[in-house]
């Protein structure tokens, strides 16, 4: 069942691929991120998002299309037993970025397509298959000094919530182009009515020509094994 689970994660990946260069034919340049992380019981998150404009900045408003997909590993609690379960899912959206200054805020919504398996107290996996709506919404301040980001999202097909804050601040200036340094910080929730957790931890961010690579880890208490440990890593880039 871990092979099917993997498996369908790779199919998500590649759906965005396909999406996002679908969009690049039309749009004026955009952005790519991914990333990984994992605990110290083995609870994962992977991610990956493409996001272009669809036309030109006007007065500051620019519309936008994201797609993003994503894998989530992770263990609950039912009647004192522990059950582990995982979730794929595609989320397409449409949005409007507000530009002011140095501050940029997003608003985006569309369907999500998920993917669901979870242990029985007793039998085979259960494997669902769900549709719903996905909202997301950021503020982002990007700066020579270092950027502030907060994001919180929302899908409706089983409430699962996130929510991250992050702030960095530069600790060194390349004059030779590679390599500055930024330090910081993020502090991040997500969950639902089986699942939740806290993470708050330092981060490392290093500039790499386009490539913004960025090292996290830290502490984290979860329902189901209260106090742990994360790490992770991501990866950002325009094109």
């Amino acid at each position: 069942m871990a092979r099917a689970q993997h498996v369908r994660l790779v199919i998500v990946i590649l759906i965005v691929l396909l999406l996002g260069m679908l969009m690049y034919d039309r749009a004026f340049g955009g952005d790519a991120f991914t990333g990984y992380q994992v605990d110290n019981k083995g609870q994962y998150f992977a991610f990956l998002g493409i996001r272009a404009p669809l036309m030109e900045e006007r007065n500051g408003f620019q519309p936008f299309i994201q797609v993003f997909g994503a894998g989530v590993g992770y263990t609950f609690k039912d009647n004192g037993q522990e059950r582990d379960a995982n979730l794929q899912w595609v989320s397409p959206s449409l949005g409007l970025k507000y530009t002011a200054g140095s501050w940029s805020f997003l608003g985006m919504a569309g369907p999500q397509f998920r993917w669901k398996q979870e242990d029985q107290p007793s039998g085979p996996r259960s494997n669902e298959t769900f549709v719903g709506a996905f909202v997301q919404v950021e503020a982002f301040r990007w700066h020579e000094e270092g950027i502030f980001h907060a994001i919180a999202s929302f899908t409706g097909t089983d409430a699962f919530s996130f929510g991250r804050i992050r702030k960095t601040w530069l600790a060194h200036k390349s004059e030779q182009g590679c390599c500055s340094l930024y330090v910081g910080g993020d502090l991040a929730g997500m969950g639902n009515n089986q699942f939740y957790a806290v993470q708050a931890g330092p981060l490392v961010q290093v500039p790499i020509n386009i490539f913004w690579l960025t090292l996290k880890g830290g502490y984290q208490y979860s329902e189901s094994f209260h106090n742990g440990a994360y790490g992770g890593v991501e990866l950002y880039f325009p094109f």
